[in-house]
């Protein structure tokens, strides 16, 4: 084999090498990024937390109060912003105490147009559900009612208005709420587990904003 000869040869045997190496990475990068995956952050499992509702002050709180009376009259007892219905127009809540005793509370948008008017914290209705119950609340009947009112009212005092399943709050364990009007006039919710533990009461009542307090 000539020198020539010898040097063509070995000439294609590098480029044949060569081209195999570079298939090879390129096949590598190929299955690289055919093999990446994309890491997702799911959903944090449980209840989303309840954000936090703000009392209303000066020409806001007196519109809010204003208009909610020339819907249904009576007194409003609290007024505060609204974030935790299902109706994303929804601005404002005014929590009244009607003339005939019994409460509602009143939905408003930004320009203080009443969206809603829910009954609630008093016989037959709910704060967030109105006749019905929404948010998937149904009410309790039976011993399970007489249980977690009794349970309520060994709490807090007063009388036990209504009582419900428990399904829009922060807590996992909740199962029940209870709506109480206690000896002062005041209105609170009881929030339960399924074994009739106070887990928290939630008080709505005049001269300030929805509060909570862990039991």
């Amino acid at each position: 084999m000539t020198k020539r000869l010898w040097r063509t040869w070995v000439g294609v045997a590098a480029l044949v090498v060569l081209g195999l190496v570079g298939a090879t990475v390129a096949a590598g990068a190929g299955s690289t990024k055919g093999g990446t995956t994309t890491t997702t952050t799911g959903t944090t499992a449980g209840k989303p937390a309840r954000t936090p509702e703000t009392p209303l002050t000066g020409d806001t709180l007196a519109k809010v109060e204003a208009a909610a009376v020339a819907k249904v009259g009576g007194k409003v007892d609290s007024a505060t912003t609204e974030n935790d219905g299902p109706n994303a127009a929804a601005a404002y809540e005014a929590h009244v105490t009607k003339a005939d005793g019994t409460h509602v509370t009143v939905i408003l948008d930004k320009d203080y147009a009443v969206l809603d008017v829910l009954t609630g914290h008093g016989p037959g209705g709910h704060h967030r559900g109105g006749p019905g119950h929404g948010n998937g609340e149904s009410p309790l009947a039976g011993d399970v009612a007489t249980k977690a009112k009794a349970a309520a009212v060994a709490k807090v005092g007063g009388t036990a208005d209504e009582a419900t399943t428990e399904t829009d709050g922060s807590n996992g364990a909740a199962a029940y709420e209870v709506h109480v009007t206690k000896v002062d006039g005041t209105h609170v919710e009881v929030i339960l587990d399924k074994s009739y533990n106070v887990l928290a009461v939630e008080t709505r009542g005049p001269g300030g904003p929805e509060r909570f307090h862990h039991a």
